[in-house]
């Protein structure tokens, strides 16, 4: 097999998230958002795996072409899994073009029934915050008139704030984590069971082969 030149990847394809119900997902980011649904894909069988599992896999796409996409699994669903995160834990935003049309979103979100909080200034963008049926946090947003400058100042500096933040912080996060952990690089994959994963056999059966 030729060598092969890795490139960046291309645009983001799809984010993915549980869900707690496919249709009270469908609600919010097709009636709500006024995302296209996309796809509702049935399964039987957890991908890469020998395990037997019902789930959905639904996708909405964005006007950009990507896709934010959810699994609906109902033999393994828990209301544990969808209490409200905090958004420095996990949160996904879309942009939108004025801060008229930054309102107006704040505006029919609420009246959806979703509340809705903002604008909050973060000088390079403006934000609104909402949740989703599941406890996933969406914001969406507005670029700054200076986006591009700041952004570009942030590029030129980030390495070096990077490597300061780094060594400011390795003291107190040595509070609760590990040396080892903080400069592992790979992941420790000897504890990690493959006893369910199909055989490479088994995977390579399902790929096309040349005439």
């Amino acid at each position: 097999m030729s060598d092969v030149t890795l490139k960046v990847a291309n645009n983001m394809h799809h984010t993915a998230y549980r869900c707690r119900d496919a249709e009270q997902t469908r609600w919010f980011y097709e009636e709500v958002l006024g995302f296209k649904l996309a796809a509702a894909m049935v399964f039987d069988e957890e991908p890469g795996r020998t395990v037997q599992r019902d789930y959905m896999h639904l996708f909405f796409q964005t006007p950009d072409g990507n896709f934010i996409a959810f699994f609906d699994v109902p033999d393994d669903v828990d209301e544990k899994m969808f209490i409200a995160r905090h958004g420095f834990d996990e949160h996904i935003a879309f942009e939108v073009e004025s801060m008229e049309q930054l309102k107006a979103w704040r505006r029919h979100i609420n009246k959806m029934g979703r509340p809705c909080f903002g604008p909050i200034d973060h000088e390079f963008v403006q934000s609104i915050y909402m949740y989703d049926p599941n406890g996933l946090q969406v914001e969406l947003t507005l670029k700054a008139p200076d986006y591009k400058e700041i952004m570009e100042q942030d590029a030129a500096r980030a390495h070096d704030v990077l490597k300061a933040w780094t060594e400011k912080t390795r003291p107190m996060k040595l509070k609760n984590l590990t040396a080892d952990s903080l400069d592992m690089r790979g992941v420790d994959m000897s504890k990690a069971d493959f006893s369910k994963m199909k055989s490479p056999e088994s995977a390579d059966s399902h790929e096309e082969k040349p005439i």
